[in-house]
């Protein structure tokens, strides 16, 4: 079993909800598709969490407050506690990924971010990204034949292919990913990737600042692989 290529847990939420569930050390990602029709009920728990839509929209709910989630143009961000929760009013399939983990964040959060273009400080490719009070994500479309430089990063990164395939490699392990996958880079250890293909294949990768854990591990694993 990998550290750096967890295995899936497959999670049936009111009968046809279906969420694959990567647990990453203290985080979990959580891979959803979100049929026309389907509800999550307000609800809370103890982790923050993040989400965002990677096709289809969503009504989403944020402590009373409702507002459509676009494809790859909004993060929500629910802090500890904070009541959340969405609805599939449209006639298409919904995918989206969320984000869950223990946080040392004293005030709850409650929020709407916006992605904004920048530039991707390893590849040098133009990306979209967005930070918050303990994560960034920052969405990379990788050009055929292009390369991510291994390197070490100062910060854990998960990462999620989109599209097509993309080959990682993460201290003396390599896969090739595509979606239904997911990868986990901790701190200071090397990595980076190659796109063998004639396709751009968009990768969203999710980094954890490294003050947001409280080192409360089995409370995460206890709870996390929850309903979203």
């Amino acid at each position: 079993m990998s550290k750096y290529f967890p295995q899936p847990k497959t999670i049936i939420i009111n009968s046809n909800v279906e969420l694959l569930a990567f647990q990453c050390e203290d985080t979990v990602v959580q891979l959803a598709s979100i049929p026309p029709g389907a509800t999550f009920t307000l609800h809370q728990h103890s982790e923050s969490q993040i989400g965002m839509q990677i096709t289809g929209r969503l009504e989403f709910n944020l402590n009373g407050t409702k507002e459509i989630l676009e494809p790859l143009e909004q993060v929500y961000v629910a802090g500890a506690n904070v009541l959340h929760g969405s609805t599939n009013p449209f006639s298409e399939t919904a995918l989206a990924f969320d984000v869950k983990r223990i946080t040392n964040l004293e005030e709850p959060e409650e929020a709407i971010l916006k992605v904004s273009l920048t530039i991707d400080k390893i590849t040098g490719f133009e990306c979209q990204s967005v930070i918050g009070s303990w994560f960034e994500i920052i969405i990379t479309k990788i050009l055929p034949r292009a390369i991510i430089p291994i390197h070490r990063a100062n910060v854990d990164k998960m990462g999620i292919v989109l599209n097509g395939k993309l080959a990682i490699a993460i201290q003396n392990e390599q896969q090739q990913l595509e979606y239904g996958s997911v990868y986990y880079a901790p701190a200071e250890v090397l990595y980076g990737g190659y796109n063998a293909s004639d396709e751009i294949v968009t990768l969203i990768e999710i980094l954890i600042k490294p003050s947001s854990t409280l080192s409360i591990k089995d409370a995460c694993l206890k709870t996390a692989l929850t309903a979203s």
